[in-house]
């Protein structure tokens, strides 16, 4: 079933225009970057995008150079997103194809179906402008392979440091289309995971965990079975840190959430009850090993005629915990400070 049409303008206005409405009164443009926005070196990449204000807590780094990928998220210096040691200041250019330096990237899914890399897409040269205040707009080259076009709006609130996103997916191609767009971000390990699980879940155990087959995977929602998952009250806990693990429940209440130490990172993002989500029906899942934690909100399937475009919005946010969460408990009992999805 193709889902239906959402009210785009709705969206933008949550994912964008509330997080601007402090700073659009006195924008600004300048030559290269708007206020809140400078060009920085960033463990050897040398022309980032530092987003922040002396107001806020939480900061952003941004890389048009590495696929328009979000680098660095957190509190002062204390970078909640994962980045691959060994591919710091890595560029296209520098390594080829095949390379993933980790920090946050949108990609074509969904990844049940084994769509071929793109590297042009994932890790290269993106142009942007910057022409409000605290925002970037990023556009990738067209991917000849699965003619799709990239973009992104990215907005910083400069009272409190969420980040809203918009993310635009364009079929190029003179054919139907069918992706979702598949938000990857890569986060240290070892924290706590936190999914809502439906209470009418298409899952008879509330949710699913990867299966390797012969033929690729499959998620089983039937007896899924993981040490480092629980269940309470509703909502999906798991410890991450441990062998590799992929899940994911198809929840619909707009939100996922990691607890790290004391910074519980909040993503708000819409879920459509007669969409068609396509990896597994999952609407959104989590990967980790000891290396990372992957938080992967999923959009639904985006059915696009030739020349047409999908648009689907993000929200982070981070909240600052009183204590470190240590137990499955304690990460359930954070789901309270969770701010209410702007996207209802």
């Amino acid at each position: 079933m193709k889902p239906k049409p959402f009210p785009l303008r709705s969206l933008r206005i949550a994912a964008l225009l509330i997080l601007i409405a402090t700073a659009s009164a006195s924008a600004q443009r300048a030559p290269s970057t708007a206020r809140g926005v400078a060009r920085a070196g960033f463990q050897g990449w040398t022309d980032v995008l530092r987003i922040e204000s002396r107001d806020a807590l939480p900061r952003a780094i941004v890389a048009p150079s590495v696929g328009g990928r979000v680098l660095f998220y957190g509190f002062r210096d204390d970078n909640l997103l994962w980045l691959d040691p060994s591919l710091t200041g890595s560029t296209l250019a520098t390594v080829g194809s095949g390379f993933e330096p980790g920090g946050f990237q949108c990609a074509i899914g969904p990844e049940v179906e084994a769509i071929p890399s793109l590297p042009e897409l994932s890790v290269g040269p993106w142009s942007w402008t910057s022409r409000r205040p605290y925002s970037l707009q990023l556009r990738a080259p067209e991917d000849r392979s699965v003619r799709v076009e990239l973009e992104k709006d990215i907005v910083f609130d400069p009272a409190t440091g969420d980040l809203g996103f918009v993310h635009r997916m364009k079929n190029t191609a003179d054919r139907d289309s069918a992706y979702c767009l598949w938000h990857r971000i890569a986060c240290q390990p070892g924290g706590f995971a936190l999914l809502p699980v439906h209470p009418q879940s298409r899952f008879p155990a509330g949710w699913s965990i990867r299966r390797d087959t012969d033929r690729g995977y499959r998620y089983d929602g039937v007896q899924p079975e993981s040490p480092d998952v629980r269940i309470l009250d509703g909502v999906l806990v798991a410890r991450t840190g441990g062998d590799f693990t992929q899940l994911g429940t198809d929840g619909t209440e707009q939100w996922l959430a990691y607890a790290l130490g004391r910074s519980l990172f909040v993503i708000h993002f819409p879920t459509f009850s007669t969409a068609v989500y396509s990896e597994g029906g999952n609407t959104a899942t989590i990967t980790w090993d000891r290396r990372r934690t992957e938080l992967q909100p999923l959009s639904p399937e985006a059915r696009l005629r030739s020349r047409r475009t999908y648009e689907f919005p993000m929200k982070w946010a981070l909240v600052e915990l009183p204590s470190p969460v240590t137990s499955h408990e304690e990460a359930r009992a954070v789901v309270s400070r969770i701010p209410g999805s702007p996207f209802q």
